[in-house]
């Protein structure tokens, strides 16, 4: 793992394929970082001349021809979308020498870009950690933003200096490795939000209205995200579990009896883990630990 020096010029043109949120806040930072984006892509023309707007390159929904008129090719159409998208360029003759081809996806990997590999093309993956709710907080977020890069020997330069002009900062993950990086990216993202959505219905439950609940959440969230920006995530862990609370966790699981089963399962898993992280961390001593693994233990999942 590591990156290139922030130095690293980027001198390529740059043909955008597709103009979702990633894409269209991608020609905004490019535009404004004094990057020529040649076109940007979109199924419908509507949407790309939306992109053309932030992004300075000409709209179209012709994906070969985009690529064509680009030194660095970026596809960020959704993952289930990138092999086709790529193939049926390659059959229109999109991709040549000289040409670097990456895509935005997290789990895929260099596969799906073999046609444009085939055509001379060098290429790789740079997908950006984040989440993006709309292009314009993307255009906030990407900065600042680690990237997941897979490359060839031919592209690894090229795309680490494209991180770089982005504001991010590029990470190597292997092609063997790249679903388990997704996967903790999803897992500290979407599946975060879905543990807050439990939480807010659990608040619901306990008697808050819908827009108290979100309101009580999100500064225990940030204070919980700062945190982890400071001491890391062992180093942030607070609550019933790493004081040794057993009589408190009962409670919550007492209280958790009437609650939906994702609820008590999710409660019971990510409970042991804090466990396992508070043990580590000498918060709870082992006698404390084995009691309160076997509460989490026999609490009903059903």
């Amino acid at each position: 793992m590591g990156g290139m020096a922030e130095n690293t010029v980027f001198d390529k043109t740059v043909s955008i394929i597709g103009a979702g949120r990633v894409g269209q806040a991608v020609g905004t930072i490019l535009r404004q970082a004094g990057v020529s984006v040649a076109a940007v892509t979109a199924r419908k023309l509507q949407t790309a001349q939306a992109a053309a707007l932030v992004s300075g390159g000409r709209p179209g929904v012709d994906n070969a021809e985009a690529a064509r008129a680009a030194e660095f090719v970026y596809i960020t159409v959704p993952d289930d979308a990138v092999a086709r998208v790529v193939e049926e360029m390659a059959r229109d003759l999109a991709f040549r020498p000289g040409q670097v081809v990456a895509h935005a996806s997290g789990a895929l990997g260099l596969g799906v870009l073999a046609p444009a590999a085939k055509a001379g093309a060098s290429i790789g993956c740079a997908h950006p950690m984040q989440s993006f709710a709309s292009a314009r907080h993307a255009v906030k977020e990407i900065p600042g933003s680690v990237f997941g890069v897979t490359a060839d020997s031919g592209a690894t330069e090229v795309i680490y200096a494209f991180v770089h002009v982005l504001g991010g900062t590029p990470v190597t993950v292997s092609e063997e490795q790249r679903p388990l990086y997704h996967a903790a990216a999803s897992m500290a993202s979407n599946m975060l939000v879905a543990l807050e959505d439990m939480s807010a219905g659990l608040l619901e439950q306990a008697g808050f209205s819908p827009d108290e609940a979100q309101a009580a959440l999100y500064p225990l969230i940030r204070g919980t995200a700062q945190n982890i920006r400071q001491f890391g995530t062992r180093g942030s862990l607070t609550g019933p579990i790493a004081r040794g609370d057993v009589d408190t966790v009962r409670m919550h699981i007492k209280a958790l009896e009437v609650a939906p089963a994702s609820a008590r399962g999710a409660y019971r898993v990510l409970g042991l883990r804090a466990l396992e992280t508070a043990l580590a961390q000498g918060q709870v001593d082992p006698e404390t630990a084995e009691t309160i693994e076997q509460v989490l233990k026999e609490a009903p999942s059903r």
